[in-house]
C-alpha cells in the first residue's frame, strides 16, 4: 500500500480509537443532567458509568480472535458501523434501563473495533515506522481519554438544539461515518491464513472471570459490600486459573488459545502490560477525583470542571509529539521512567498547594503542575504499546494487541473502584476535624443572626449532624435523609428560616474543606504510585538473550533499551 492511502486508512482507525476512549470518560461530566432528566438511581447512575467499560473488557480478547478468522478490516467496520448505531441510541434513551443497555452494547462494538487496530496499524506499515504510528496510537487514545470531560461539559453547556447531556451520544454519528469511509477499500482484510477453530472455551472463561471480577469491584462501594460480591470475587480467581491452565493446555495440543500464555516469557511485554494496568488505575483514579471534588465538593458546572483537564490534555499533546524524539535519543525504557516519574511529581506538587482551609482550587497556582503532568502522561502513554508489542510475531500480534485495550480497560475499572473507595473514606475522615472547625465559625456567625440566643446551640447541633451524617454516608454528594425540607412545625421552620443564609454558607465551607482534604490525601497516594511504576522500567533495560524461538520473531532487546526488531507486519490477504 502507498504511503498516502495507507495514512488516510490510519486516520479512520484513530478516529476509532478517539470515539472508543472518549466515551470512557465523558459521561462521568454529563451524569448530573442526565441523571436529572431521565430519573436514575444511585445505583443505575453506577452502572451507566461502569456497564461500558464492563462490557468493553469482558468482550476485547474474544473480539481479538474474531478479528484474525473473518477478517480484521470487516470486523472493524462492522463495529464502527454498530458503534454509531449504540451511540444514537444512547442520545435516544428515554429512561434509565434503556441507557444501561444501549451503553453495554456500546462497549461491545467499542471492543470488536478496537481490537483490530493495533494489528491492523502494524499491517499498514512496514516496522521500521512502527514506533512512529504506534506512538501517535498512543498519543490519540490517551488525549480522548483526557479530552472527555473538556469535550463533555462543552456539550452540555452548549446544549445544541436544545439536546443537552444527549449530544455527547450524537457527536459520535459525523465521526463513525467519517471513520467508516476512511478506513473502508484502505485498511488491509488482515485475515489469517489458516485460521484456527475459536476458542469457545476460552471466550466464556475469559469473559466471565472478567465480568465476576469487575462487576463486584464496580458496585462494591454502593452495595457495601454483601457476601454474594466476595463470592464473585472468589469465582473470578478460581476462573482465571482454570482459563490458564486451558490456554496452556490447548497450546500444548497444537491448538490457537485465545490468549498465547508464551507472550509473557517476554520480559517487555508482562512487565509492559503491568506498567499499563497501574498507570491505567491511575489515570482513571486521577479524573474521577477531581470531576467529584470540583462538581460536588466546590459547585464547579460541567463546563469548569471539564476545563480543567484541558490544560493537562496540552501538555500531553506536547509530551507524545516529542516522546518519537525522545525515544530515539534515549531509549524507550528512559523515556517510559522520565514519563511516569514526571506524572507523580506533578501531582505531588499540586497536592503541595491544596489547602482545604482556604475552599478553594487555585487554578493559576495549579496550572504548570497540570501541564506537567499531561506532558509525562505523553510521553509514558505513547510509546508503551510499541514497547509491549515488539517481541511479538504475526503469529502472536493478534492475540497480543486483543491483551493490550482489555488491560488498559481492567486497570481503569479497578482503579476508579478502588480510588472511588479511598478517597470517600478520606472524605468520612476528614468531617473528624472539618465538621468541628465549621460548627464553631457558624457558632460565632450566629451571634450576629436574628436567630434567638437560646436556639442559637441546637441549630449549630443540628447543622454539625447533618453534616457528618451526609459525609460519612455512602454518597457524600446527597443531602442526608431528614435534612432537607421545611420542618413541619411553625416554630421550628421559623428558626429554620432566620438561620438559613448562615448554615447554608456553613454546608458550602465544610464540604470543600471535606473534599478537598480527600483529594489532597488521595494525590499524594496517587502520586506515589505513579513514581513506584517507575522502577518497573528497570526490568527493560536487561539484555534478553532468550532462545528465538520463544519469541516467535527472535526479537532481542539491546542493552540500551531499544528494539532492533519491531513488529512484523500482518501479511493481509487480498479480499
Amino acid at each position: 500500500m502507498t504511503a498516502g492511502p495507507a495514512w488516510l486508512a490510519l486516520a479512520g482507525c484513530l478516529l476509532g480509537v478517539f470515539m472508543q476512549m472518549l466515551d470512557t470518560t465523558i459521561v462521568n461530566i454529563a451524569l448530573p443532567d442526565l441523571t436529572v432528566d431521565l430519573g436514575a438511581s444511585s445505583s443505575q447512575q453506577l452502572l451507566v458509568l461502569t456497564v461500558y467499560t464492563l462490557s468493553f473488557a469482558c468482550t476485547l480478547l474474544t473480539a481479538a480472535t474474531l478479528g484474525g478468522r473473518y477478517g480484521r478490516r470487516r470486523l472493524f467496520v462492522i463495529a464502527m458501523v454498530a458503534f454509531t448505531v449504540t451511540s444514537m441510541l444512547c442520545g435516544l434513551a428515554t429512561d434509565p434501563v434503556m441507557l444501561i443497555v444501549f451503553r453495554g452494547a456500546q462497549g461491545v462494538s467499542a471492543a470488536l473495533m478496537s481490537a483490530q487496530t493495533l494489528a491492523l496499524i502494524a499491517a499498514l506499515f512496514t516496522r521500521e515506522r512502527h514506533g512512529l504510528v504506534f506512538g501517535i496510537y498512543g498519543a490519540v487514545a490517551g488525549l480522548a481519554a483526557i479530552l472527555g470531560p473538556v469535550v463533555g461539559g462543552l456539550l452540555v453547556h452548549a446544549d445544541i438544539a436544545g439536546w443537552g447531556w444527549r449530544t455527547i451520544f450524537f457527536v459520535n454519528l459525523p465521526l463513525g461515518v467519517l471513520a467508516c469511509v476512511l478506513a473502508w477499500r484502505r485498511l488491509p482484510a488482515a485475515l489469517d491464513p489458516d485460521p484456527d477453530r475459536p476458542d469457545i472455551v476460552g471466550m466464556v472463561l475469559s469473559a466471565s472471570a472478567l465480568f465476576l471480577l469487575l462487576y463486584p469491584v464496580a458496585v462494591g462501594r454502593e452495595q457495601q459490600w454483601p457476601a454474594p460480591l466476595w463470592i464473585m470475587l472468589g469465582a473470578a480467581g478460581i476462573l482465571s486459573v482454570v482459563f490458564v491452565w486451558h490456554q496452556k493446555r490447548l497450546a500444548a495440543q497444537g491448538g490457537t488459545p485465545l490468549l498465547r500464555m508464551t507472550l509473557f516469557s517476554s520480559r517487555r511485554f508482562a512487565a509492559g502490560l503491568a506498567m499499563s494496568l497501574l498507570f491505567f488505575s491511575v489515570f482513571a483514579g486521577f479524573f474521577f477525583t477531581v470531576s467529584i471534588s470540583a462538581q460536588f465538593g466546590l459547585g464547579y458546572s460541567a463546563l469548569d470542571t471539564g476545563l480543567l483537564a484541558l490544560p493537562f490534555a496540552g501538555g500531553a499533546a506536547v509530551g507524545s509529539v516529542a516522546s518519537p524524539w525522545a525515544v530515539a535519543r534515549i531509549g524507550s525504557p528512559r523515556v517510559l521512567l522520565g514519563g511516569v516519574v514526571t506524572v507523580g511529581v506533578a501531582f505531588a506538587w499540586i497536592a503541595l498547594t491544596l489547602d482545604p482551609a482556604s475552599e478553594i482550587l487555585p487554578v493559576s497556582a495549579i496550572l504548570v503542575p497540570l501541564v506537567l503532568g499531561g506532558v509525562g502522561t505523553g510521553l509514558f502513554v505513547a510509546p508503551l504499546q510499541a514497547v509491549i508489542l515488539s517481541d511479538t510475531s504475526p503469529q502472536t500480534v493478534g492475540s497480543a494487541s486483543g491483551t493490550i485495550p482489555t488491560v488498559q480497560q481492567i486497570g481503569a475499572s479497578i482503579g476508579l473502584a478502588l480510588v472511588t473507595m479511598f478517597f470517600f473514606g478520606q472524605v468520612a475522615g476528614q468531617t473528624g476535624t472539618s465538621v468541628p472547625a465549621v460548627r464553631a465559625e457558624l457558632t460565632v456567625a450566629l451571634e450576629d443572626s436574628p436567630v434567638d440566643p437560646m436556639f442559637r446551640p441546637a441549630v449549630a447541633d443540628r447543622f454539625a449532624w447533618c453534616a457528618s451524617q451526609q459525609l460519612t454516608s455512602a454518597h457524600p454528594e446527597r443531602p442526608a435523609p431528614g435534612c432537607t425540607g421545611t420542618p413541619t412545625n411553625s416554630a421550628v421552620a421559623a428558626i429554620a428560616a432566620e438561620a438559613q443564609p448562615y448554615t447554608q454558607e456553613a454546608v458550602r465551607s465544610v464540604t470543600a474543606r471535606t473534599f478537598l482534604g480527600a483529594f489532597r490525601t488521595t494525590l499524594w497516594v496517587l502520586a506515589a504510585l505513579a513514581i513506584g511504576i517507575g522502577g518497573i522500567t528497570f526490568v527493560l533495560r536487561r539484555n534478553d538473550n532468550r532462545p528465538a524461538s520463544t519469541m516467535g520473531d527472535g526479537a532481542v532487546e539491546s542493552s540500551s533499551g531499544e528494539t532492533p526488531e519491531a513488529i512484523r507486519p500482518v501479511r493481509p490477504r487480498s479480499g
